[in-house]
C-alpha cells in the first residue's frame, strides 16, 4: 500500500510525479506563525486574537481563514503532513534503488524536515496536541500517519524477506523507526555541535543498524546519503 492521497487536491504520493513544496501563501506564512505561538505558549492559553497580532492580520481577516482555535490546529497539522508526504513522494518517484536505499532516504528526509524550525514546530504540534483536535480532524490526521507507517513497513517487510533484516519484529521496528524521528525536534536545536545535515546522516544510519543485519549495514555505511558531510564542529552545545 502506497501513502494516501492528501484530503486537499494534490497529487497521489507514490504513483506521480510529486510537485516541489510551494511558496508560502499568506495563509501558509499564518500557519507557521500560529505553531510557534502554540508551541511557545499552549494550545489551552492561547486565543486567535493572539495569533492574529503575531501574525500581523486582523482578526476578521484571521478568521477569513480560521473559524475557530481547533480549525486552526487542524490546519497547522495538516499542512505538516502536506510537506512531509511531499517529500516521501519525492523519495518514491526519485529513487531506483531497491528498498533498502528508499528506507534509508525516506528516513533521512523525514530528519532533515525535523531539524528545520519551522517544520519542527510543526511536528511537535503534530505529536503534543492531538488531543485538542476535535474527532473527525483527529481521525483524519491519523489515517495520513498509518499510510506512511505502511510505507516504512511495505519496506521491511520486503527486507526481512529478502533475509536482510535483523530478528525484529516488523511493527515494532516501524513504528520504533518513526518515533526516532519525530523526537528529534524535541530536542536538537540550532546552532549546535552538529549541523543539520550530520545530524539527519546519524539519526539515518543509527536507525538502518538498529533494523539491518550487519553485513548489510557495512556494505552501505561507505555510500549513505551524508558520506561527504563535514567533521563535526568542535563547538559544544
Amino acid at each position: 500500500m502506497t501513502m494516501a492521497a492528501r484530503e486537499a487536491p494534490g497529487t497521489r504520493v507514490g504513483t506521480a510525479p510529486v510537485r516541489r513544496r510551494r511558496r508560502p501563501s499568506r495563509r501558509d506564512e499564518i500557519l507557521r506563525t500560529a505553531a510557534h505561538v502554540i508551541l511557545e505558549r499552549g494550545f489551552e492559553l492561547i486565543s486567535l486574537v493572539d495569533v492574529a497580532r503575531a501574525s500581523k492580520v486582523s482578526k476578521a481577516g484571521l478568521y477569513y481563514h480560521f473559524r475557530s482555535k481547533q480549525e486552526l490546529l487542524a490546519a497547522i497539522i495538516s499542512y505538516a503532513q502536506d510537506l512531509h508526504e511531499e517529500e516521501v513522494g519525492k523519495v518514491l518517484a526519485d529513487c531506483t534503488e531497491g528498498d533498502e536505499e528508499e528506507l534509508r532516504r525516506l528516513i533521512h528526509s523525514h530528519a532533515m524536515m525535523m531539524t528545520q524550525e519551522d517544520d519542527a514546530a510543526f511536528a511537535i504540534l503534530a505529536v503534543d496536541e492531538m488531543r485538542s483536535l476535535l474527532p473527525a480532524d483527529r481521525a483524519r490526521v491519523a489515517r495520513r500517519k498509518r499510510a506512511y507507517l505502511d510505507v516504512l513497513r511495505e519496506r521491511l517487510e520486503r527486507l526481512a524477506a529478502a533475509g536482510k533484516l535483523r530478528e525484529v519484529d516488523i511493527t515494532t521496528a516501524t513504528h520504533t523507526l518513526a518515533g526516532m524521528v519525530l523526537w528529534l525536534p524535541k530536542w536538537y536545536r540550532q546552532p549546535g555541535r552538529l549541523s543539520a545535515e550530520e545530524m539527519a546522516d546519524g539519526i539515518t544510519e543509527l536507525a538502518m543498524h538498529a533494523v539491518l543485519q550487519d553485513s548489510s549495514c557495512r556494505s552501505r555505511s561507505r555510500a549513505h546519503v551524508g558520506s561527504d558531510h563535514r567533521a563535526p564542529s568542535p563547538r559544544k552545545r
